[in-house]
């Protein structure tokens, strides 16, 4: 059985839509952009068991799932954690992963999605660049002033650009060790410089 998929971040709503384009098209306009509400969320385990419309994948498009009331988040459990892929499939997706529900989140594989904007941030990359190859190097005394002031109100998305610099060695131990630390701190509502750098000096 398939697990439904939860993007999270500053970029999630944009890369939850990208995913349905890619993956077949979507059969409803995105859903709780004003706030997931409990019929809306009774409208989606509806569509998720109706019939496909032809043979592409049919996708719906749920979020932020960090700002659906509980009872919302309630009515989507079951459907979510059973849903059928010859019919409507979900994905979710939030701004920040720490304010969706456990039961949802642990029914989901969640992706990281930074602001598409971000990669072209050339100074707040570099940061990251630098932050992960102090962290790595032991070299933990300089991580403190790696921290400018480019960073100050994009911890968000500072995080996730250290988390992708890392992800294409992650069977190296102390860079999976080192992105598995930063994820947990990118799920926390609102992280600061200052977590952000325990997560970093701490092993």
């Amino acid at each position: 059985m398939s697990s439904c998929l939860l993007f999270h971040g500053p970029g999630a709503r944009d890369a939850a839509l990208h995913r349905a384009s890619e993956m077949g098209r979507l059969v409803a306009p995105p859903f709780g952009d004003k706030g997931l509400k409990t019929d809306d969320a009774r409208d989606i385990v509806e569509l998720l068991l109706s019939s496909p419309i032809d043979n592409k994948v049919n996708v719906v498009v749920v979020g932020p799932m960090d700002e659906a009331n509980l009872k919302a988040s309630d009515v989507l459990l079951k459907s979510i954690e059973e849903f059928r892929d010859d019919l409507v499939q979900p994905i979710l997706w939030a701004n920040d992963l720490g304010g969706v529900t456990t039961t949802i989140r642990s029914r989901c594989l969640d992706h990281w999605a930074p602001s598409l904007g971000a990669e072209g941030d050339a100074v707040l990359q570099q940061v990251a660049a630098d932050l992960v190859g102090d962290a790595l190097s032991d070299n933990c005394w300089r991580i403190p002033f790696t921290l400018k002031e480019e960073a100050k109100g994009k911890e968000v998305v500072l995080l996730g650009m250290m988390a992708s610099a890392l992800e294409g060695h992650l069977d190296k131990e102390p860079h999976r060790l080192l992105w598995e630390r930063i994820r947990k701190v990118a799920q926390w509502r609102n992280p600061t410089q200052i977590e952000i750098i325990a997560a970093l000096v701490c092993k």
